[in-house]
């Protein structure tokens, strides 16, 4: 029998176990970055608003200023009447009396009138004052040639339109008289002008068929105080036969105090020469605002020499 040489298993021990410590990594170390200096955000200055230049004062002056060197004068200009008002109107009314050849006839004159002096447009225009004229324009009842024939067959009451254009190219001031009066058109300074004019329209009698009969003139016209004047002029009318002559005036003979109404004389003398008569025309008339028509306050100005 073999002999018992069995060996006891050895018991093999079983590994041991490692221990295994971790190591806690090195703490990392952060390094702060230096902060860049913080921008302090300066603040604007105010915006100021723009310095506003101071308001111009403008005064007015005191006296009115000065026309032209030969112009209206500064009398007239500062005037409280109609002289330094570029347009206005007027109403008139007045008596006339009228000779056409062997007729005479009376009756009464009405008119509304259209003034517009060009003074201050002159100034405006410079140069080209020359060509700005005085216009009138009126609208009348009165005595009219009744002679649609060719024959000399008297008047009788119609309507006149007619305009006027008056051109003062030469122009003088006067200052010879020194004498003042409120009630006279002609007193203190004087102003005188000359230039051509023109002047047409239309007549209508009342008691005819016929339609409206022109007329046309032109010539010149001497101006005192520009109101008053006397003109000569050439031309004819549908209703009157041949090339008529005309010679008109108008004379303001009073003013009131606050020069609005006047009492005025007019003239006409129309010829033709040959046999064909002529027509002789005066009339006597007051002239005033249409406001004065409705205010009866103002009605004692009617009466000359009131104050």
């Amino acid at each position: 029998m073999p002999a018992a040489n069995s060996s006891t298993p050895t018991a093999t021990a079983a590994p041991t176990a490692t221990s295994v410590i971790s190591t806690p990594p090195p703490a990392t170390t952060t390094v702060k970055a230096e902060a860049a200096p913080e921008k302090i955000q300066e603040t604007p200055a105010p915006t100021l608003p723009a310095a506003t230049p101071a308001p111009k004062i403008v005064e007015m002056p005191a006296t009115a200023p000065k026309p032209p060197a030969k112009f209206y004068t500064s009398d007239m200009a500062a005037s409280p009447t109609a002289t330094n008002q570029n347009y206005y109107f007027r109403f008139r009314a007045g008596y006339q009396h009228t000779s056409f050849g062997a007729n005479n006839n009376d009756t009464f004159f009405l008119s509304a009138k259209f003034y517009a002096h060009g003074d201050q447009w002159r100034q405006n225009v410079g140069k080209n004052a020359w060509l700005v004229p005085d216009i009138t324009a009126e609208v009348s009842h009165q005595d009219l040639p009744n002679d649609q024939s060719g024959k000399n067959t008297g008047t009788t009451d119609g309507l006149q339109v007619g305009a006027n254009f008056f051109w003062p190219w030469f122009n003088w001031a006067m200052n010879s008289c020194s004498h003042n009066n409120t009630y006279c058109p002609f007193s203190g300074p004087l102003a005188v002008a000359l230039g051509p004019t023109v002047n047409g329209g239309f007549d209508q009698l009342f008691n005819s068929n016929y339609a409206p009969a022109t007329f046309f003139h032109g010539g010149a016209r001497l101006t005192l105080n520009r109101d008053a004047f006397i003109e000569y002029t050439v031309g004819g009318a549908q209703d009157l036969p041949g090339t008529r002559q005309q010679l008109a005036a108008e004379l303001p003979l009073y003013q009131s105090r606050d020069g609005q109404v006047r009492y005025v004389v007019r003239g006409l003398w129309d010829h033709v020469g040959g046999d064909h008569p002529d027509l002789l025309q005066g009339t006597l008339l007051v002239e005033m605002p249409f406001d004065l028509l409705v205010t009866p306050s103002k009605w004692h100005d009617l009466v000359p020499f009131t104050k």
